[in-house]
């Protein structure tokens, strides 16, 4: 045909469908060589490299085949993929949808206009019914040509990573710049004569709403550019239509086109910080293919990387990330449906954005965060909290969908459903064990049949029964019953009740009908035949209706020690048993408990314990543990880590105990080996982590009596008149660090001061007790790496942590002022590493590491500060599932929103090590979103002559997988220490500080606090007047705070 005619138009439509003919005749023959070898990787999808590959020779790699963005998957000139197909698919069959309700919608009110005779508004009613017709009509061709494309049995691993970013897409505010270059390729309107003409019109629409709109013209090319201002958008969408001269009214649409804004800001980003490419920096894979140098080498010469070669200097940001700006903007074909391309450029400057650093590699002082507590509504074991949802979501119990409204979801098993719905839902969450059950409703609905799930390929849109999300496309992570066809997600499928060929919202109006009756029942029987009180309090009771009783019994006792453990603060090192330090649980025992919490139930009888009853003896609720510090608390050198010498005016008083003898020992031991086979056998509690090899083997303190407790009370109480302030350290979210000088004794300490009232209005109260648990944790074996608390105590207004000051400044200020050596920064590496171990072996995971939280001391080693975020009872497999940390530093599974463990600390760890050996940060973003995807998408660069040791232990580090990340384990922090990174680490040598500094802080005299930013030390030390007062309830939250060290007395 083309050779046939001279007719351009008619060449141009040809050599288009020639073009289309060759994208899938190659997507053909791809899709047939992968089906033949579906075991081999697929060229488009390059498998990534093990996690030994790391240290293996280097051995040629084959080059990797381009991934494809979102975006790139609507550009005309992509190939066409299984992503691409998938996707349009998915897209197409939503916007048929959506577009069908919109038609139903116009023909009523074209009825209702006819009715009451407006021929005018009927006019525009008709006319918007006959393009969404059109516009339906395009659909469906483009459907029909993507539908004849689809090849089942193909992996889709762009369509896989695009659904990894699961956190939800917060729409866009901005200013949206956009160039309408031209158009090709396009299935113009037919003329009906030979004198007509056809012009071309492009239409603009953000959120369905008309914003922009070209001239028309004759040859497809306008060159206008509009600013269009946008308020919480999500998407764009690009209307092509075509007037034909003879009947100017007239207009037909023939292309379609829609853009994610969140995909042109994902691009932008990508282009800005030059992630595909870059000379010099590469991804961990090609450095291991290309062969580092020796990490030995680098260490002995003392250098930075940026000594290796001009191409790896890590003082410049990697290409594309200089001075570089987003003014070109995107510039590409963007394929129409359903036939042709039009050339846009695109751009999106944010609006009310903190920006980030760029100039420094985004190093700098970033504060924490941590969502906000939302308001629980408890229903059959569900915790649902509101939650704004910024997609269409369907509820999983009535099944109709939320537009963009806001809906109660489940903490714990993800269930969402509407606002109206959630008092509804009687089926129980999944966290519920079946021993917490109220009732066993769900047992006498007889309809126990279980869903057949099995694998399927997600091309038209669909939900989850469960979770209410969006079905990701692809055939990895959705699931089909076989018999009810009910959706859902891979990891929701075993959240789905039993309720096979019933719908969830019969399923549950059915069992709120067996509850109703069962209530009734039950208040019938109980009016018929009520009990004397003799009959209740009779000895024949069945010993069943006691045990009961007891788990809410010894919940409030509990509670109670839980008051009790801040008002008691020294039992943390005054134990009270006969042999409770003499040595560690065993394997058996449960894992212990902060400091302060188990002793103090040995000696002090809580309140709600009467007599020893047979009862409570039998309970199956877990034993509180013996705590299990290896070391007693020794009294510190009279000179705070960090202080002149000078500073102090006298020592203080020594502790009169000496140690006891082995044979005191000895028979402590066979003491506590008792009392631990008394223990009950059937009890199982979590495996206590192995003991600190690195504890001091000195002996134990000799045992506390009575007299001594009663000294303890009597001793002097630390306050606000023992102190003068001199300096402001620093400011964060919830206080300030000043430094303060003890009046008695002339030491320096950091005092940390919260205001209460801060602390009440934002829910901190309980976050706070923790931070103090952990500082007792901290303090009980004075861990060299850690710092210690002095005391604490509160006034009306204010509570204060009193904590060792450490003059020699955080990393973040020193990797400021000049780039670390590897030999430095794998020095902090290693005493930070033995910090976070300590921390693991407690139960305790620290979620904010950070340059910021690190401390340099005058004999140059360091001090992981700040707890404040700090979780308890995290032992190994533990989860918890609290939205905190710094962006940078935020692990994968803290962002997605599911349940983490210890592992975030390993994440965040080998960021640390990222930014000490380069000096800049792995991800990059201009704010919290943009580092996030960053987190989720990206892939870190390295200088491409980096030693393969460090690659290897970052690469594994930074694993997105928790399970396979390098400390993810049981054995925790040994893994990391086995790494070939740390060979010639001796850690004994680094616990006891034998290793030389590399670096030592310099400071002009006790009062120098030249190593904190002068924007906090140029203030005035002074604490603001509180003009709120709290109320006694309030007051009482703080009850018992106050604390003091044995060795400050």
């Amino acid at each position: 045909m083309r050779t046939a005619t001279s007719n351009q138009d008619i060449i141009r439509s040809c050599d288009s469908k020639i073009r289309d003919s060759e994208k899938t005749i190659s997507f053909y023959e791809q899709s047939i060589r992968e089906l033949e070898s579906p075991s081999e990787p697929s060229p488009l999808t390059p498998a990534p490299p093990s996690a030994s590959s790391a240290l293996q020779p280097a051995s040629p790699l084959p080059k990797p085949a381009k991934r494809y963005t979102s975006l790139d998957l609507i550009k005309y000139d992509t190939p066409l993929t299984a992503a691409k197909i998938g996707r349009m698919l998915h897209q197409l069959e939503f916007k048929i949808c959506v577009e069908s309700q919109y038609k139903n919608g116009i023909e009523k009110m074209v009825k209702l206009y006819q009715l009451e005779g407006d021929k005018k508004s009927r006019t525009e009613a008709e006319r918007k019914r006959v393009e969404s017709s059109q516009k339906m009509l395009l659909l469906g061709q483009a459907l029909k040509r993507y539908k004849a494309l689809e090849v089942t049995g193909i992996e889709d691993e762009d369509a896989e990573s695009e659904e990894r970013k699961g956190h939800p897409r917060r729409p866009l505010s901005g200013a949206l710049q956009i160039t309408i270059i031209s158009a090709k390729d396009l299935d113009h309107a037919p003329l009906s004569s030979k004198k007509g003409t056809t012009e071309s019109v492009v239409v603009v629409k953000v959120e369905d709403t008309p914003r922009a709109r070209t001239h028309p013209v004759r040859n497809d090319r306008w060159n206008e550019e509009f600013e269009i201002h946008v308020d919480k958008a999500n998407e764009l969408e690009i209307i092509i239509y075509d007037r034909i001269s003879s009947n100017a009214d007239s207009v037909t649409p023939i292309g379609l086109l829609w853009v994610r804004l969140n995909d042109v800001v994902e691009e932008l980003r990508r282009k800005k910080i030059g992630n595909e490419s870059g000379p010099g920096w590469v991804t961990a894979a090609r450095v291991n293919a290309g062969g580092g140098g020796s990490a030995g080498e680098m260490l002995m010469s003392g250098s930075s990387w940026s000594s290796v070669g001009p191409i790896a200097d890590p003082s410049q940001p990697p290409p594309g990330l200089g001075g570089g700006t987003n003014s070109e903007g995107i510039e590409a074909w963007f394929a129409v449906e359903p036939a042709g391309a039009i050339g846009l450029n695109l751009n999106f400057v944010k609006s009310n954005v903190r920006k980030r650093p760029y100039e420094t590699g985004g190093l700098g002082r970033q504060g924490a965060v941590r969502k906000k507590k939302e308001e629980v509504h408890e229903q059959n074991g569900h915790q649902f909290v509101a939650q704004q949802f910024y997609q269409i979501v369907r509820c999983a119990l009535c099944g109709e969908l939320l537009y963009n409204a806001s809906g109660m979801q489940c903490t714990d098993c993800k269930y969402l459903c509407h606002k109206r719905c959630f008092a509804k839902v009687v089926t129980k969450c999944i966290s519920k064990s079946n021993a917490d059950a109220d009732g066993d409703e769900e047992k006498m609905l007889n309809h126990r049949i279980p869903h057949r799930f099995e694998p399927m390929t997600t091309i038209t849109p669909g939900w989850c029964c469960h979770c209410g999300m969006m079905l990701p496309l692809g055939r990895k992570n959705a699931r089909r019953c076989m018999e009810c066809s009910m959706t859902s997600h891979a990891d929701c499928a075993h959240l789905v009740p039993d309720f096979c060929g019933m719908s969830m919202e019969t399923a549950n109006r059915l069992l709120q009908e067996i509850k109703t009756a069962k209530n009734r029942q039950h208040t019938r029987l109980s009016s018929h035949s009520p009990l004397k009180q003799d009959q209740i309090g009779s000895p024949n009771r069945p010993s069943h209706t006691a045990s009961a009783e007891t788990p809410d019994k010894f919940h409030l006792v509990q509670q109670d020690l839980g008051r009790i453990q801040l008002g008691a603060p020294t039992s943390a090192t005054t134990p009270s048993g006969p042999n409770e330090y003499s040595q560690r649980p065993g394997p058996s025992s449960a894992p212990p408990h902060p400091a302060g919490a188990a002793p103090v139930q040995m000696h002090i009888p809580p309140v709600g314990y009467g007599e020893p009853s047979e009862t409570q003896d039998q309970r199956p609720t877990q034993p509180r543990p013996l705590p299990t510090p290896t070391e007693p608390l020794r009294m510190p050198n009279p000179t705070p880590t960090g202080i002149f010498p000078g500073s102090a005016s006298r020592p203080l008083p020594p502790q009169p105990q000496p140690p006891p003898s082995s044979q005191q020992q000895q028979q402590q031991q066979q003491q506590q080996q008792h009392r631990l086979s008394q223990a009950p056998q059937h009890i199982s509690s979590p495996t206590v982590p192995p003991p600190n090899r690195y504890s001091s083997s000195s002996p134990t303190k000799p045992l506390s009596t009575s007299s001594e407790l009663v000294q303890a009370a009597k001793s002097r109480k630390i306050g606000l008149d023992d102190f003068n302030f001199l300096a402001v350290l620093g400011k964060g979210n919830f206080g300030k660090v000043m430094l303060a000088e003890e009046k008695r004794s002339g030491q320096l300490w950091a005092i940390k001061v919260l205001k209460k009232d801060f602390i009440i209005e934002n829910d901190e109260v309980e976050s706070t007790k923790s931070e103090k648990r952990v500082f007792l944790t901290a303090s009980r074996e004075r861990h060299p790496f850690l710092i210690g608390l002095h005391s604490c105590f509160q006034t009306e207004t204010r509570i204060y942590f009193v904590m060792e000051y450490v003059s020699g400044g955080d990393l973040m200020l020193h990797i400021q002022r000049e780039q670390f050596t590897p030999r430095r920064a794998k020095f902090y590496a290693a005493e930070v590493l033995l910090a976070l171990e300590y921390f693991h072996q407690n139960g305790v995971i620290y979620r904010d590491l950070k340059l910021d939280n690190i401390l340099l001391t005058l004999d140059g080693h360091i001090k992981v500060a700040d707890y404040g975020l700090c979780k308890e009872e995290m032992w190994y497999q533990n989860t918890t599932s609290t939205f905190c940390g710094t962006p940078e530093f935020m692990a994968p599974e803290i962002l997605l929103e599911q349940r983490y463990g210890r592992a975030v600390d390993w994440w965040a760890f080998g960021v640390l090590i990222y930014e000490m050996l380069l000096g800049q940060s792995p991800f990059r973003g201009d704010d919290e979103d943009e580092i996030f995807d960053a987190i989720l998408e990206d892939e870190p660069l390295y200088p491409i002559h980096m030693p393969r040791d460090s690659v290897s232990i970052l690469q594994k580090l930074l694993t997105r997988d928790p399970l396979r990340r390098l400390g993810g384990g049981p054995t925790d922090a040994e893994e990391i220490k086995a790494h070939p990174f740390f060979r010639e680490t001796v850690w004994e040598d680094v616990y006891r500080k034998r290793v030389p500094a590399p670096y030592f802080p310099t400071v002009n005299g006790p009062m120098d606090v030249s190593n904190f930013d002068s924007e906090f030390t140029k203030e005035s030390p002074r604490l603001t007047p509180v003009h709120s007062q709290l109320r006694a309830e309030d007051q009482k939250e703080f009850e018992g705070f106050s604390w003091t060290a044995p060795w400050a007395q």
